[in-house]
């Protein structure tokens, strides 16, 4: 049996690896919108990796991804438009990418009698002010943009076709990812805080944190991730599940505080400007069913986030910066510490 990834993006390009180094058969299907075609032609190399350009929501194109003679076990639906600003693309593309696709990509499921559909969510369903436990059963909370509002549509469409069809459906409610993976992104409409933070940091910009950054959310690394969606698809429940899958606790300005720091080491003068918060800081625990599988991320901030700096100084098209004279670059801004929040599941922040 084997998988099907759709979006061979940040993190699906890391999910076929881990897949393939298991032992499993791969078909990946992308339509390269905002992908890396050299990382498609690594996974390429391999023999147990099978690729089709096409689009998500056209069935025809699903259909090919579905009839190349390996019978597929696990979707694992990560194609979308994914970011939340309203210029990453017309909105109709993300209309069709992000509420068609998925409906088109199970129905091809069922009728393959593929067995489990992992679907990437994200946590920020849950609004971008949250307080107190943020387990699962947390309801909804405002949604600012299509991006993360189509979310909330497809996990109920995953719980119909769960009910109707029989098909096992996962929704994975992703954190913050970042780390270095075999797709980087370098557009900062798609870029999450952390990576963007060292891609300015680089290129020696000043890291900007606006009101909404002091907010505590969850980072996970990409390679966390993808550990956790194959241990989703071994998921022991039937029907429909959502998970959320966090690593630390931390704001995005307490991640800039990190890079800048980081950056600094590495004689580079960075500096941070920040919009004061105008309400509190809201003091959350992010929590996981995912501690039922025995899973623990393995990655931290303060141990990866020096290798992505390191990947985007090293880039070709980033001008190296001077090394700082003894005594610069010390300007930086009073971070307020949340409140703590890995639920158990991952290491605190201590940033």
């Amino acid at each position: 049996m084997g998988s099907l990834v759709a979006g061979i993006g940040y993190i699906g390009a890391r999910l076929a690896e881990r897949l393939l180094d298991a032992g499993e058969a791969v078909v990946g299907l992308d339509n390269l919108f905002s992908t890396d075609p050299e990382a498609i032609e690594r996974l390429a190399q391999h023999p147990s990796f099978r690729f089709v350009e096409g689009n998500a929501a056209d069935d025809d194109d699903v259909g090919r991804a579905f009839g190349l003679g390996i019978p597929i076990d696990t979707v694992y639906h990560l194609a979308g438009q994914s970011s939340a600003r309203a210029d990453a693309a017309p909105i109709r593309f993300t209309e069709e990418a992000n509420l068609v696709a998925p409906r088109v990509m199970l129905d091809r499921a069922c009728e393959a009698g593929a067995h489990t559909f992992l679907f990437g969510s994200s946590l920020q369903i849950y609004g971008r002010r949250v307080s107190g436990q943020v387990g699962e059963t947390h309801p909804f909370g405002p949604l600012l943009d299509m991006n993360h509002l189509s979310k909330v549509y497809v996990e109920k469409l995953m719980e119909m076709y769960s009910h109707n069809r029989g098909i096992r459906c996962v929704a994975a409610r992703i954190g913050l990812v970042y780390g270095l993976g075999p797709v980087m992104k370098t557009d900062p409409r798609f870029m999450t805080a952390p990576n963007k933070f060292c891609h300015q940091a680089a290129r020696g910009e000043t890291l900007r944190i606006d009101a909404g950054g002091f907010q505590p959310t969850s980072m996970i690394h990409v390679d966390d991730v993808s550990r956790a969606l194959v241990a989703l698809s071994h998921w022991p429940l039937p029907g429909f599940s959502a998970v959320n899958l966090i690593g630390e606790t931390a704001s995005p300005a307490q991640v800039a505080e990190v890079v800048r720091r980081v950056a600094r080491a590495r004689g580079l003068d960075v500096s941070l400007e920040a919009t004061p918060p105008e309400t509190p800081i809201a003091d959350c625990t992010f929590l996981s069913t995912l501690s039922k599988c025995a899973f623990t991320p393995e990655r931290s901030l303060e141990r990866d986030l020096p290798e992505v700096l390191d990947y985007f100084m090293n880039r070709e098209d980033i001008t190296p910066r001077p090394p700082l004279r003894r005594g610069e670059g010390e300007k930086s801004i009073p971070l307020p510490v949340p409140g703590r929040g890995a639920g158990g599941l991952g290491p605190e922040a201590s940033l």
